[in-house]
């Protein structure tokens, strides 16, 4: 059984569904056929315990039942030089992605980080704050959030992480508040024990481009990054 691939097959469902729901095409239904928009193309597996056993590695995380499959190399050890966090989200990661499973906001992400921080993202511990995928309807319960603090809480002692940034999504997950989430923007707060800032993630910034949203919007976006990564280097990281 192919579970890594549940991730792209979840991805062909709903762009089908979205398509149907488009409806830019003739389509022949009989009449006690459903309207192609109510068909339910949602994929929804349960993996087995054995299948996990096989393909993945046993001491992985099983808290939550509903997961399609592990997102890649979240359980891992890496080497880090800069003992700092950075939780993102993508809701699909491929076998060949990075950071970020889009290249453009991938390479977005990794010339903010090294512009700003002044060293590659590598050199820190990326993680996603959903360390597995879940079906589009499913993904992001605040039982799910919760089950993944525990590898946040324990990568925080295996690499001695001194402060952690939440980019975008999954800084969204975590505060669910809109208005508590506005309020921490900006600011150095205590997360997990340790300093804390919410930086918006490449994906805006790239979506704004895509959309040709006005050139002076994008820089208020490009602006208010680079604010929050300035300001986590020089109340986080300090000087060397």
């Amino acid at each position: 059984m192919r579970v890594d691939l549940y991730p792209e097959l979840s991805e062909i469902l709903e762009d089908a569904l979205r398509l149907l729901k488009g409806r830019r095409f003739f389509l022949w239904r009989r009449d006690e056929e459903l309207e192609p928009e109510k068909i339910k193309l949602s994929f929804r597996p349960v993996v087995s315990e054995k299948v996990i056993e096989r393909k993945f590695d046993k001491n992985a995380c099983t808290l939550c039942a509903r997961r399609i499959s592990y997102k890649k190399e979240q359980f891992g050890f890496h080497r880090i030089s800069q003992p700092y966090l950075f939780l993102v989200h993508n809701p699909f990661l491929g076998p060949k992605a990075k950071f970020y499973n889009d290249l453009a906001e991938n390479s977005l992400f990794e010339k903010m980080v090294e512009g700003v921080l002044g060293f590659r993202a590598e050199n820190a511990l990326v993680r996603e704050i959903l360390r597995c995928h879940f079906s589009m309807d499913e993904t992001g319960t605040v039982e799910q959030v919760e089950n993944c603090q525990i590898h946040v809480r324990s990568d925080i002692e295996k690499f001695s992480i001194k402060g952690i940034i939440l980019f975008g999504q999954a800084a969204a997950f975590v505060f669910r508040d809109k208005k508590e989430l506005l309020e921490l923007q900006g600011k150095v707060f205590t997360w997990q024990s340790l300093p804390t800032v919410v930086c918006p993630g490449p994906n805006r910034l790239q979506y704004m481009r895509t959309k040709k949203y006005p050139k002076e919007q994008i820089e208020a976006e490009r602006i208010k990054i680079f604010e929050v990564l300035k300001l986590f280097k020089e109340k986080v990281i300090g000087t060397p």
